[in-house]
């Protein structure tokens, strides 16, 4: 990134599908100095509008996107270098750069890059994201109710740094078949498992989101085999929490922007966050064939309680995950510390709702990272 001691800072690229990003917020001001990893910018995605951290230290010398522009991933959107460079650089540097830039390019040498891909396994076609390389045991990532592998958009690539990564379409969400069978929490665990071994998975660091989590925490029980380290992301079904059953049938049965919209904002802390993207997107969702179906059965299913009692008699047999939760969740509640399982280690992350690794990803993936690293696996009580 460096050119005669000049930083270019590019528009990010957060996830599979993510193009472009708006500036919102410049967060410095030319002639500030920046230290590495100081937040620099707010940037609106096609979910919700994120800051990005300076990938470079120095002195912001030149902002060449403003507050409101959109620029596609990997365009020059400031410059950065000491303060004693010449203006006629940074000029030179930004003319240079843009003869060079081509829209659609800023992944061709990134290793680490996310792409799709549709595998048969079991039976069904499911959709994975993959990001990263290596031979190291690969970090699984599991949406919930009503989400995708877009959802992970914020966490690949930073996780993608250790080595593998693989995000996973549930059934009867994303690009994966819309057949959710019975819509237990088995049936889940069983075509992530299938999943897995159709992606080359022996055993991976589980990371799973809400419903997500509870697959993740039932094939931590069922198949303790398979999983390194485990990480439950404001996890359904655990003890003293609850579940919001009006979110679930507003999203299930919303069809409209102006019906799903509000479903949408209990997501989050802050609503104004969630960009038109994210509804525009839960739109064209619904209106895909067998989506409404599939989501109403695993309403139904999930509000029944069966699946819930289930896990929570069984949560003690998980020798140790992480719990990430919020105080301010208004889907799936706060987990009671006093009724899970010693094992079970919670962190509460402070300003968010019921997507953290959305809100509030760098804390997230620092806390994943470290659960990866910690030297005893989870493997399951017998």
């Amino acid at each position: 990134m460096l050119m005669n001691d000049i930083a270019a800072i590019k528009m990010p690229k957060w996830g599979l599908s993510m193009e472009e990003g708006t500036i919102v917020t410049w967060r410095k001001k030319p002639g500030d100095a920046i230290r590495k990893g100081e937040d620099l910018v707010d940037i609106e995605t096609a979910k919700i509008t994120n800051v990005w951290e300076s990938p470079a230290e120095g002195t912001l010398r030149r902002l060449v996107a403003g507050e409101g522009e959109t620029s596609p991933v990997g365009a020059l959107i400031a410059v950065v270098a000491d303060a004693s460079v010449p203006e006629s650089e940074i000029d030179a540097f930004v003319a240079d750069f843009q003869s060079r830039f081509s829209p659609g390019e800023a992944d061709a040498d990134d290793a680490n890059a996310p792409r799709l891909e549709m595998i048969e396994a079991g039976g069904r076609v499911l959709r994975i994201g993959r990001a990263g390389a290596g031979a190291d045991d690969p970090v699984v990532l599991l949406h919930g109710y009503s989400g995708d592998l877009t959802n992970w958009m914020f966490c690949m690539g930073a996780l993608a740094v250790r080595g593998p990564v693989l995000a996973i379409d549930l059934p009867g969400h994303g690009g994966s078949t819309k057949d959710v069978g019975d819509g237990s929490l088995a049936s889940l665990a069983r075509a992530a498992l299938e999943a897995m071994d159709g992606a080359g998975v022996e055993g991976a660091h589980l990371v799973g989101h809400s419903l997500g989590a509870a697959v993740a925490a039932r094939i931590a029980i069922d198949h303790p085999e398979k999983v390194r380290s485990l990480t439950l992301i404001a996890p359904a079904y655990m003890p003293g929490g609850m579940l919001a059953e009006d979110f679930l049938t507003g999203i299930a049965e919303g069809r409209r922007a102006r019906n799903l919209k509000p479903w949408l904002e209990m997501l989050v802390a802050d609503p104004s966050a969630l960009s038109k993207g994210m509804v525009d997107d839960m739109v064209k969702m619904k209106r895909l064939d067998g989506v409404e179906e599939a989501l109403c059965m695993l309403r139904d299913r999930m509000i029944a309680g069966d699946d819930a009692r289930t896990l929570q008699s069984d949560l003690a047999r998980i020798g140790r995950a992480l719990v990430i939760a919020s105080k301010a969740d208004r889907i799936v509640g706060m987990p009671d510390e006093a009724l899970l399982p010693v094992g079970l280690r919670v962190v509460w992350i402070d300003g968010v709702g019921h997507m953290p690794h959305l809100e509030k990803p760098d804390e997230v993936n620092a806390l994943i990272l470290e659960e990866i690293g910690r030297p005893t696996g989870c493997a399951a009580k017998s």
